[in-house]
């Protein structure tokens, strides 16, 4: 059902759609440029920073590719059960199976050429590798200026989509509110090399592909759609690797030739036709591959991890993706101020598009399964505001399309009703008169004149002025978008150099204990092992590192480092008959590291020393942890007697906040040294650390007496540490320090 019948001049369309890619891509590469005016900030020499902590994943897989060594270097990630000595000494024992595996144990030290099936690669390193020739074998420089390409091009299938329903404006809305809201903007800006930046073009692919199988009369041509619809989600199983999707569209397709009452023998062969090209064998996986999505994000907090149970109470462990801020669910208002800062806009164009969706629901169809995505918003997930944003501009687009398109109709209605009266036939007449009396050039003028009539102006002018409203709406509106942010780098490039220096300090074959979110960085910047990453921090290793970089034993952290140094989680698994008999394997372990051994500690585990605290607290026999963290103070006035900070007023002579909370001590720290402590005679209480830089003071924390006691305070922050244990290896304080473990 249309509400107005208006042509739409296709070319005239195609500029502008090409227009708001172009504009999408642009904004992203001045980020860029921004970057290149304050390179210390954003720079490591000729490398780009990124803007998130798995781009290293996906560069390291690129330039393994061209050098001919895919995934040979794998094992890294996994340590031990990447070593060949691991798997040796696992072979001479005789241990039960592991419920939870390892996201890769290739032995690092695989020799020989092996020959690489391109399905291997993810699609996203093998586009890096491929284009890297052209930019000198810069991997971070080839894919940062992929980023704004391929974020932008979802807006094209978006567009060509709504063209083809009558709704232009919706779809070019879309689009731009789609790629500049915060919720997509900030998971696509540059220096984010991730699939996010293609997962809204393969799902709006995929449901274009649909509609215009919907839409085709030969049957032939709902068959080659239907093949089409089925290579873009082959193409987005290999960008992406969720199997679901498949599944989903597989439904969308069927039931949308079918209410479009097509011949089921078409509907059988186009579906046939669908799974041949996805591949059968993803489509099989893809109902398992729900059933995972659905319990990852539906039932986070109470999700537990039970490595084993051979016994009749194992110790169960903590989830570590509750402590992961992408999957944090936020309240409606802030998923719409996500998508526009002004909520009455979003709310406008959300109901806005519902209400398209009632007129219109055949063809919107082929959008649920992206719809569905987006709506979880709402139930889960903040990382599906990016599949919602589009079709608030959709609803947007569609408001602002009937408002131009029925002041257009109104005027029309009264141009009809004035040619009914017979002013047309008079005004023909009277010219033909004119014409038999005037010359054979004249004729000709009439000629020309008819041919200029004959153009339907009106129905230009209507485009026209639809055009120029969306852009100058966007344009009002785009300050409530996300459309100004520059992003920073994930990783300090101070920090970043730190670790590049690690790599000439240490031997070769080590490995390096640190939290997982720079796992990836640090094996593709140094080539060292670690122990988790950003692809295997749900193991229970994870938490066991958590619990010794919070504990206040230096010999619990040595002996956690051992044991997983000789064990891993083969040797969790196998202990984990009670977690009273876990824990006394852990603490007393039997083998000796065959490889240098370090711990890394990175200024960013800081600031996650809450997520690290509400995991290694733990309690694997009841569950449940008590989080503790840093909490910064923000101070103006120090004196030798007061601080006056941010909601506190802290008495240094009494050692009290605010003439209520007792402080016991005081620190302040240079350089990872402690200058001076004062004791304030409190049996109980807090302690304030300010860090200084120079003469200047540049951080108050405040901290409880469990988190001052921790390992990680006392070696990072504050240089003590067990010399019968551990040996400093490398002080960049603020930035990083390098212990090696003395076994």
């Amino acid at each position: 059902m249309k509400l107005f019948e208006w042509k739409n001049n296709i070319w005239l369309f195609v500029g502008i759609l090409l227009s708001c890619f172009v504009v999408s891509a642009g904004v992203r590469y001045q980020q860029f440029e921004t970057w290149k005016k304050t390179p210390a900030a954003f720079f490591v020499g000729d490398r780009p920073m990124m803007t998130t902590l798995d781009a290293p994943y996906w560069l390291r897989l690129a330039r393994e590719y061209n050098e001919g060594i895919f995934r040979q270097k794998d094992g890294l990630r996994v340590y031990p059960e990447g070593t060949e000595t691991y798997w040796e000494l696992a072979e001479k024992e005789l241990s039960i199976p592991m419920s939870y595996t390892d996201p890769t144990l290739v032995s690092s030290s695989s020799s020989g050429t092996q020959e690489i099936n391109y399905r291997d690669v993810p699609l996203l390193s093998i586009l890096i590798a491929h284009l890297s020739p052209f930019f000198n074998y810069n991997y971070y420089l080839t894919g940062t200026l992929l980023v704004p390409v391929l974020a932008s091009l979802f807006i094209l299938p978006l567009g060509i989509y709504f063209f083809r329903i009558g709704v232009p404006a919706s779809g070019l809305f879309g689009g731009l509110i789609g790629t500049f809201a915060g919720g997509y903007y900030m998971r696509s800006s540059i220096g984010r090399i991730d699939t996010d930046m293609l997962n809204l073009f393969f799902t709006v692919l995929a449901g274009m592909l649909i509609l215009l199988a919907m839409k085709a009369k030969p049957e032939r041509n709902v068959l080659l759609y239907s093949m089409g619809a089925g290579l873009s989600l082959f193409l987005f199983q290999w960008w992406y690797g969720k199997a679901g999707f498949t599944l989903a569209y597989f439904m969308v397709l069927v039931f949308s030739l079918f209410i479009q009452r097509i011949r089921l023998r078409t509907i059988l062969v186009g579906a046939f036709l669908f799974v041949l090209c996805v591949q059968p064998a993803t489509f099989m996986i893809g109902t398992g591959n729900v059933r995972g999505f659905l319990k990852s994000y539906f039932v986070i907090e109470e999700v537990r991890e039970v490595v084993i149970d051979k016994g009749s109470t194992p110790a169960s462990f903590p989830n570590t993706m509750t402590t992961i801020s992408e999957v944090d669910r936020v309240q409606i208002d802030e998923v719409l101020r996500r998508v526009l800062s002004n909520t009455l806009l979003g709310w406008t164009g959300f109901i806005a598009f519902f209400g398209l969706l009632v007129f219109r629901w055949r063809v919107l169809l082929p959008l649920a399964p992206m719809l569905a995505l987006g709506l979880l918003s709402f139930q889960s997930s903040n990382r599906f505001i990016m599949y919602l944003a589009p079709f608030i501009g959709i609803g947007l687009g569609w408001v602002l399309q009937l408002g131009v398109e029925g002041v257009f109709y109104v005027f029309t209605q009264r141009s009809k009703d004035a040619k009914l009266k017979g002013e047309t036939k008079a005004l023909r007449q009277k010219k033909g008169t004119k014409l038999k009396e005037g010359t054979d050039e004249k004729k000709s003028q009439s000629f020309r004149v008819s041919k200029f009539q004959g153009i339907d102006w009106w129905n230009w002018i209507r485009q026209g002025t639809l055009y120029l409203g969306m852009a100058v709406s966007f344009w009002l509106i785009s300050g409530q978008t996300a459309i100004s942010f520059v992003p920073g780098p994930s990783i300090h490039t101070g920090l970043y150099a730190t670790i590049m220096e690690v790599k000439k300090r240490v031997p070769e074959d080590s490995a390096l204990l640190t939290w997982w979110d720079y796992g990836y960085a640090i094996t593709d910047a140094t080539g060292l092992a670690t122990f988790h990453d950003g692809g295997g921090q749900t193991s229970p290793k994870t938490y066991f590192i958590a619990r010794g970089l919070i504990s206040h034993d230096p010999e619990d952290l040595y002996d956690i480092t051992q044991y997983l140094a000789t064990e891993g989680n083969r040797g969790i698994a196998e202990n984990n008959t009670s977690p009273v008999a876990l824990l006394a394997a852990v603490r007393n372990p039997k083998l000796k590291p065959w490889d240098p051994i370090y711990l890394f500690f990175t200024a960013d585990m800081t600031g996650k020393y809450g997520a690290i605290s509400k995991l290694g607290s733990w309690d694997i026999a009841n569950d449940g942890s008590k989080p503790r963290g840093y909490q910064s103070l923000a101070c103006n006035k120090i004196t030798n007697e007061e601080m006056n900070c941010r909601g506190a007023k802290i008495d240094l002579k009494a050692g009290k906040l605010n003439n209520q909370v007792a402080l016991k001590r005081l620190l302040f720290i240079r350089d990872g040294q402690v200058l001076r402590e004062q004791e304030f005679g409190h049996a109980q209480g807090y302690t304030l650390q300010l860090l200084v830089d120079g003469q200047r003071i540049v951080e108050v924390q405040l901290i409880d007496e469990v988190v001052f006691r921790s390992n990680y305070n006392q070696m990072f922050l504050l240089g003590r540490y067990r010399e019968d244990l551990f040996e400093e290896t490398y002080n960049a304080f603020p930035f990083s320090r390098l212990f090696k473990v003395k076994f």
